[in-house]
């Protein structure tokens, strides 16, 4: 698991692609696989993999292994919870 570096670093990580930003959307309602994001955003296997890393990275999310599948999450942290907040104003 990686850890961010800064706040700067996630809200650069996020707001840096609308794709992410639409990742983060997603994942949002609940973990899903890299198959399920990329066929409910409508974007390849590979875009949908190579920007589950970034925010990987930037510990926007975590992964979870369930045998060969890779689901992913947001991670619980008070950095993603303010991100949430900032995409979603009207949330409690």
């Amino acid at each position: 698991m990686f850890h961010l570096v800064s706040w700067e670093e996630l809200l650069v990580t996020a707001f840096g692609s609308k794709t992410r930003l639409d990742i983060i959307k997603l994942l949002s309602e609940g973990g899903k696989n890299i198959s399920r994001i990329a066929r409910q955003l409508n974007i390849s296997y590979s875009c949908a993999e190579k920007n589950l890393r970034a925010l990987e990275s930037a510990g926007i999310l975590e992964e979870i292994r369930l045998g060969r599948v890779r689901i992913y999450r947001l991670a619980d942290s008070e950095e993603v919870r303010a991100l949430l907040k900032c995409l979603n104003p009207n949330t409690p």
